[in-house]
Parts: C-alpha cells; structure tokens; sequence
C-alpha cells in the first residue's frame, strides 16, 4: 500500500533509502541507474543506527540528488520521520512529507476489525509497546487502563507484551477484554489470534506470534467474526518467488495472491532495450522497398516477422514508434510467434499472429516454418535479444531466406541487496516460479550453483515449458511441475494445482 504520489516520487528519484518493511518489489522494479541504500530495522537487527541514517540522507542530498526516504506505513507514526526531518531541517535541506497508509489502518482493515464503531468504540489509542530508548517517553499504561469505550492499538509490542498486559490489569483493565494480534497483516503470511487480555501473552507465546504484528484490544475485536473477508486460500501462508522482469510479473503476482499466497517479486533478468543500428538500417531499407514514398502503390514482398517472446514485442513495437513509423511499414509481412504469451503480446497492438506452433520452442517454432511455407528468396525479420540462438536465423536460412536479425532487447542480471540474498538463502520460499530459461540462468548466477540448488531442494520449482525444465535441470535443478499451456495463466494453474495435490 502506497499513494499514487509517493510511487511518482519513487520512480523519479536518483536515490532511495528504505526501510525493512518497504517490499521488495518497490525496491526491486526500480530503474537500474536509482541508488539504493537499506537501512532497515527490525527487532534486534539494525543495519544502521539512525544517527548515521540521518548523516545519510543529509550527506546525500548534499551531492544535489532527488532522495526518497522510504519508510513502512506512514513516516510520522512511530517512524522516526519527526527526528529525520529535524536533521534535514537543520542542515538546511529542502524536503517534503508524503503521508503513508500507517500499519493499524492496513493490518485492521486485512483482520477485519473496525478500529472504531459507533457501537463499539468512539476512540482509537495508538501506543508503542516498546520504547526506542531510555530517552523515550514512557506509555502510561496503567492510566490507559481507566479508560472505556474505545480501542488501544499497540505497535512494536510483541517482545514486551507480558509486561504491557500486567500494567494494563494492574491499571484496572478488564481482564476479558477482547484481543486480537495480527502478524505480518495484509499479507499472504497473515496470522491472527483473538483471545482475552489476560490469555494474550500465553497465547502468543504457544503459537509463536513474531515481529511484525499489531496487537489491537477492545470491543471492536469481536466484530472479525461477521466482517474478515480475508479467507484463506489455497496458497495462503506459501512465499512464493517470481523471478521474471519486473515490469511483466506484475500479472502473475496479482494471480498468486488471489490464492491467498504471499509473492515475492525479485526478477533474477533485467531486460533493457538495445539499439541495433545495423539490425535497424536493413530494417528500414526494407520498409522503403515496401513504401517507396506515400503516393505510391504498396508492393506485397512476402517477408516474415518471427517473434519469440513478449519483450520482442514490446520492445520492437516501441522502437518501431520512436523511428517515426507505425503499423503500416509491416504491410506485406506475414507474422510467426512461438507461444500464446507472445501471441498476446502481438494481439495488444492490433496484430494477428499467421503461424504458432504447437510447442513453444525454437525448434519447433522452425520446424513449422519450414514445413508450411516456400523461404526461398523471402525476407526473414528475425526479432530478438542478445542471448537468442541462431536456430531459427540457420534453419530458414538453409531454406533460401534472406535473414535479417534484429536484436531489440538485452537480458542482463540485476544486482540484488544484500539483505534480499540472506533471506531467501536463510528461509527458501516454498515455491519458485521460472518463465525461461534466462531466469533459471539469472537465479544461479546471483546465488552460485551450490546455494542455487541447495534453496531450489528446499522450494517446489514451477517451470512455464519444457525449454525452461531443461535449463533447470542442466543445473541440477528438479522442476516439481511444468505448466501445460506455455503461459502465465498455465503457469498459475499448474501451480495451484501441484499446491492441491501436496496438501493431499
């Protein structure tokens, strides 16, 4: 949960600093050239005391960049937004305060507890439950406890909430009062206990409720029972890795997590656009063959586009309009795709696809080219990035097409933050989704093949077709489940599915 403005600010800034609650998503779908500096915090692990975030930000803004400080929830509610401003301040740097949906608001709202109601509650109270310093000021619990009719939410509050609880009854809090903790809230991993006051504590401790949670007590807690609307899925409590470029996950993402599921977008491919000056000079040759000039006939030369994958596409598309030409410079060309995906992809800009092969691979793809059309004297418009093979470019061409290959995107590995590494290789998702074989490459290339493999054993892998399976396994890798139809929605299917047969 982010405001439309603050996600402005982040895709526009030349640095982010953020913290350990942001998602890595937002981190992660970052242009390659913002800078990232982690500073997180949780429960006895700072990566950096906050004196030196504060030199940071200063120090950084110093060196005239566009910094975004990105903070969990809203930065002014227990995010020490008010000691880093008062540093900005007084080091004479210009800011700006972009408020957040702070964590009660979202935890609540997944818990389905009403933090007030009318009939319930006319106040909210929002506490820490754990005090940053000896410098801090004290929560008067004990006279909280005096007061009725409204809602005491407590952040922070799970390593010390024996003792909140015991001055809370001490105080003279009903010790029926109802309770619920909510653990890593509106997430595919969210847990909540609802219990009595007095019970709180064991509770938590029997069912091992960690950081972060957000305890909430009072009346409102009873209405989770009519108004939770977060029902468990079939992917519920499942990490599940998805490891394609960001900008195209997004779909997959919003899939896994209508199952409940908790998806960590961290791509293991960047793909960026390539200009291919030569690819482009005989492209456009081409086009003037086609359209000598705009009052004369257009001349069908029987040519081919073949496609084999969406960022082709896009990126072609995109090229395409910036050299000033549209859809019509295509006239006379028949168009080949290897898959649906690509197919689709081909579809968003008006465009049929002539042939696509039964099995989306190089090889077949080229096989039912060969088999269904005459090549000789044909132009061939093969469009692709770097890291393509010459198998479709050698099996036309021994077919007497003219081939023209035109790379219009290159696949690169992005660098991952130190903390993203230790997480995956401390606790290994439960599934790990892979929709080429570039992403297997990318995955064991960030982590090394011992660790890629030791992680890959301890997560069920999710291949979109077979071209991805045997890249896998060339590295030691078991694919659990590959997915019928080559596409996103196969993809998830295939995974609901296996998910179904494991809890079994």
């Amino acid at each position: 949960m982010i405001t439309l403005y603050g996600h402005e600010l982040l895709r526009k800034c030349d640095v982010v600093v953020y913290d350990d609650l942001a998602p890595y998503e937002l981190v992660a779908a970052l242009p390659s050239h913002i800078e990232r500096y982690y500073v997180g915090k949780r429960a006895g692990r700072h990566s950096k005391p906050q004196k030196e975030t504060n030199s940071l930000l200063v120090s950084l803004a110093k060196e005239g960049k566009k910094v975004v400080r990105l903070k969990g929830g809203d930065p002014f509610i227990f995010g020490r937004g008010g000691e880093e401003v008062s540093c900005l301040k007084t080091a004479g740097i210009p800011f700006e305060i972009v408020p957040g949906v702070t964590a009660v608001s979202a935890v609540a709202a997944g818990a389905g507890i009403p933090l007030t109601d009318r009939r319930d509650s006319s106040w909210l109270l929002m506490a820490t439950g754990h005090e940053a310093s000896s410098a801090s000021l004290p929560v008067p619990w004990e006279e909280i406890a005096g007061l009725k009719g409204g809602t005491i939410a407590v952040y922070m509050g799970v390593s010390k909430l024996a003792g909140t609880v015991d001055k809370l009854l001490t105080g003279g809090s009903d010790p029926n009062t109802k309770t619920a903790v909510v653990e890593n809230g509106y997430t595919g991993s969210q847990r909540v206990i609802k219990t009595s006051l007095k019970n709180l504590p064991q509770e938590c401790v029997e069912k091992n409720i960690n950081p972060p949670a957000i305890i909430i007590i009072g009346d409102v807690v009873k209405q989770m029972d009519q108004l939770n609307w977060k029902t468990p899925g079939i992917l519920s409590d499942k990490r599940i890795l998805v490891t394609r470029p960001y900008e195209q996950a997004a779909r997959l993402c919003g899939i896994l997590r209508e199952y409940g599921a908790d998806t960590l977008s961290l791509p293991t491919i960047r793909i960026e656009p390539y200009e291919d000056f030569d690819g482009w000079l005989k492209f456009e040759q081409l086009c003037q063959v086609i359209i000598p000039d705009t009052t004369k006939e257009m001349i069908n030369v029987q040519g081919w586009l073949v496609f084999t994958s969406r960022a082709g596409v896009t990126h072609f598309i995109n090229e395409l309009f910036e050299r000033g030409y549209d859809i019509r410079c295509l006239f006379g060309y028949k168009i080949a795709a290897i898959g649906p995906g690509t197919t689709e992809a081909l579809l968003g800009y008006g465009l049929k696809t002539d042939l696509e092969p039964d099995v989306s691979t190089v090889a077949e793809l080229s096989n039912k080219l060969k088999n269904a059309y005459d090549f000789k004297g044909k132009i061939v418009i093969r469009v692709r990035g770097n890291l393509s093979d010459n198998t479709i470019e050698d099996a036309l061409n021994s077919e007497g097409a003219e081939i023209v290959k035109l790379t219009v995107y290159r696949t690169t590995i992005p660098e991952w933050e130190p903390h993203w590494l230790n997480a995956i290789n401390e606790t290994p998702p439960d599934y790990i989704t892979f929709t080429s074989g570039s992403t297997v490459e990318g995955f064991v290339k960030i982590f090394g093949k011992v660790d890629a493999v030791r992680i890959a054993l301890k997560s069920s892998i999710i291949s979109i077709g077979p071209v991805t399976t045997r890249t896998a396994k060339k590295y030691g890798i078991r694919v659990a489940s590959e997915a019928r139809q080559h596409t996103i929605s196969g993809l998830s299917d295939v995974l609901v599915r296996y998910a179904k047969t494991s809890i079994k």
